[in-house]
């Protein structure tokens, strides 16, 4: 992996100075995260890591759940829903800011954000659990351009390999599907909801996101 490193220094440098984990832990992960997307998985594709005891499906939760434990020895559970609910009562999730048309922030956001947080959206299928939580992501910073990215698993064939298990760019407000009835009518829109410091100290959130 050590090819990569001029790239990573190049292009996630500016994320070194306000990253919340160390600059050891954001470069892993953003090795760890191109890694995956070189092995050429599909979203929920079934997958045994190198060394791992056992076979993965590799949906949004279980990479994302892969990824924080290789990287900062964090022990996820398996839905996005319960993961969410897991860290909501740590105090390290908070609701993303908003904008008065109520579409969210993407400046204040980003500025919030730091390599290594988890993103959650709600609704976007019609997903049988409450919290409606149903899909997440994991930030990875921005780019020397700008253009913030995240990693994980998704049906987007966007990504930098083409999709599945990959590196996507980050639009917070880009359409994130939608829940539908047994007539085909939306009954709610996909949405991002909030993003998690699984890396911060609990309490997080109530102490105003101070470390």
């Amino acid at each position: 992996m050590r090819k990569f490193l001029p790239w990573l220094l190049l292009v996630f440098w500016a994320d070194f100075a306000s990253a919340a984990v160390t600059p050891e832990q954001h470069q892993k992960l953003v090795e760890t995260c191109r890694w995956l997307s070189q092995q050429d998985l599909s979203y929920s594709q079934s997958w045994q890591p190198p060394g791992h005891p056992y076979v993965i499906t590799m949906d949004c939760s279980n990479t994302v759940r892969y990824i924080v434990w290789k990287v900062f020895g964090i022990d996820l559970p398996r839905t996005a829903s319960d993961q969410y609910v897991t860290l909501k009562k740590k105090g390290k999730v908070r609701e993303v800011p908003l904008r008065a048309d109520g579409k969210v922030d993407p400046e204040k956001l980003l500025a919030e954000m730091r390599s290594g947080d988890l993103l959650f959206w709600e609704w976007t299928y019609n997903v049988p659990r409450y919290p409606p939580i149903s899909h997440v992501m994991i930030y990875l910073g921005r780019k020397k351009d700008g253009r913030a990215m995240v990693a994980g698993s998704s049906q987007r064939m966007d990504g930098e390999r083409g999709g599945g298990v990959d590196v996507y760019t980050f639009d917070p407000n880009a359409p994130s599907g939608n829940a539908k009835n047994f007539f085909n009518f939306i009954t709610h829109r996909g949405r991002l909801v909030a993003y998690a410091r699984p890396t911060a100290r609990p309490g997080w959130m109530v102490r105003g996101g101070l470390e």
